[in-house]
């Protein structure tokens, strides 16, 4: 039987980071798209890459959030 540990709240800001940095990929890897004529190849590229990214962020955005969760959910009811 495995126990899940309680992320502390320097745990929880580290995934926010990280959260933080990925959503600045998607917005340089949209910043190119906008510099291309829309249904280039470039463009076309860039959304194969983009779609990566947003994949990643989605996971990223999950962990944190359920970070997030059990760090609240661990506090005493008069400090939340």
């Amino acid at each position: 039987m495995t126990t899940r540990t309680i992320p502390t709240l320097s745990t929880v800001e580290r995934l926010l980071d990280e959260v933080q940095e990925w959503a600045s990929h998607v917005g340089r890897i949209c910043g190119k798209m906008a510099r291309q004529s829309r249904g280039s190849e470039a463009y076309l590229a860039h959304l194969v890459d983009l779609n990566v990214e947003l994949n990643w962020l989605e996971e990223k955005a999950k962990h944190a959030g359920l970070a997030i969760e059990e760090f609240l959910d661990s506090l005493p009811e008069d400090e939340v």
